[in-house]
């Protein structure tokens, strides 16, 4: 979005997703060869390293029928969690209407065509009450429990409050708990990852008390000290102290950030919108990769522009990737804003072998005017 109405008032994210094994089998955020594959562009190429155009969108049911979407978190897995192999979370926005950014969910036997499941009324978050917001969904699956995470952030009385909710079929949901407080704006789309059941770990932005153009960003981690801490009795039990978590962006403020565990690369992805240092303006998409949560490369452009496409002219926003390990492919489902505050959701895939080779290039296109941010057809010409 202009974050005029997003980073001005505070934000709007968190997020969420852990690929782990159960049984031997990966499952969560790490399809295997059995998951359905997802074409490669409209014309169905597959050669070569041509991404999906970034122009592609998702059309979603909204409970308020807008149809506008924003701050999705997918999980894919490789065989149907009961009765589907893609769940979301995200929230209706349109307009940039914070009282109607309910956490939402909704599944897909294919990625593209989604509707809400059986016995699911969204919002699955009510709205809340007495001059506060609900925002930034973020969906994990805990394999550990056979369960469903859900964290949702509200903004309330001059805090950030990050709860969870907790389901094992994905209709019935436990009542929320709270996990974290900070006073505003602390805590920023807080991401979920685990490398191995029971290793939880919650990456966030902490945006601190300024507004733009004063505001810089810094994100943080708190690890799990035990297997219940993702829905505890007594707020804030069971995590770590906070900590910064290494992951810096130079000349740019990093917004909603994504994190996963890549199990068959035993690394650690993030995803992450960006804007410039001081300005608030606009978001690009950047990425970037760890071993251990704490210490990680990052590329110095962005892989994904707000200019990309029409439906995200004016800004990119919190999204969320998917690895297919079977065709080494990374797929990345979108949130952005277009012209007249409209947001909707995208997706874009790339072959990783190219999409990594580009970024550590590390030089913009030159064919490209401006400052250097690419277009979607000018990242693999």
């Amino acid at each position: 979005m202009r974050l005029t109405n997003v980073a001005r008032r505070g934000c709007r994210g968190l997020i969420l997703a852990a690929a782990v094994a159960c049984n031997g089998a990966p499952v969560g955020l790490e399809p295997a060869s059995a998951l359905p594959p997802a074409p490669i562009d409209g014309t169905g190429y597959s050669g070569g390293a041509v991404p999906i155009d970034a122009e592609v969108t998702l059309d979603v049911p909204t409970y308020d029928g807008s149809g506008q979407a924003v701050h999705p978190d997918v999980l894919a897995f490789a065989t149907p969690w009961h009765g589907w192999e893609y769940w979301m979370a995200f929230t209706p926005y349109p307009y940039a209407e914070a009282a109607l950014e309910n956490p939402s969910l909704l599944v897909s036997h294919d990625g593209t065509h989604w509707t809400a499941p059986p016995g699911v009324a969204n919002p699955l978050v009510p709205p809340a009450t007495r001059g506060a917001y609900n925002s930034d969904p973020d969906l994990s699956y805990d394999a550990g429990h056979d369960r469903l995470v859900l964290l949702y952030r509200q903004v309330f009385a001059g805090f950030n409050v990050v709860y969870s909710r907790t389901s094992g079929d994905g209709t019935h949901w436990d009542p929320p708990r709270e996990l974290f407080r900070r006073r505003n704006h602390g805590i920023i789309s807080p991401t979920i990852a685990s490398a191995a059941p029971g290793t939880a770990a919650v990456w966030y932005v902490d945006a601190g008390p300024f507004v733009c153009p004063q505001r810089t960003t810094r994100v943080m981690v708190q690890r799990a000290l035990s297997p219940d801490a993702v829905a505890p009795r007594i707020a804030g039990r069971g995590w770590t102290t906070p900590e910064a978590a290494g992951l810096v962006q130079p000349g740019y403020s990093i917004w909603h950030v994504d994190v996963i565990w890549v199990a068959a690369l035993h690394e650690y992805w993030a995803v992450y919108p960006a804007f410039r240092e001081h300005t608030c303006e606009t978001n690009d998409l950047f990425f970037a990769r760890s071993t251990d949560g704490m210490h990680w490369t990052t590329y110095p452009i962005p892989f994904l522009a707000r200019h990309a496409g029409q439906w995200s002219s004016a800004s990119l926003y919190r999204s969320s990737l998917v690895y297919d390990a079977a065709r080494d492919v990374i797929r990345i489902f979108l949130s952005g804003e277009g012209d007249g505050l409209r947001w909707h959701l995208g997706y874009v895939a790339y072959r990783r072998a190219e999409f990594l080779a580009w970024l550590q290039r590390g030089t913009p296109d030159p064919r490209v005017g401006g400052a250097g941010v690419l277009s979607q057809r000018d990242v693999f010409p």
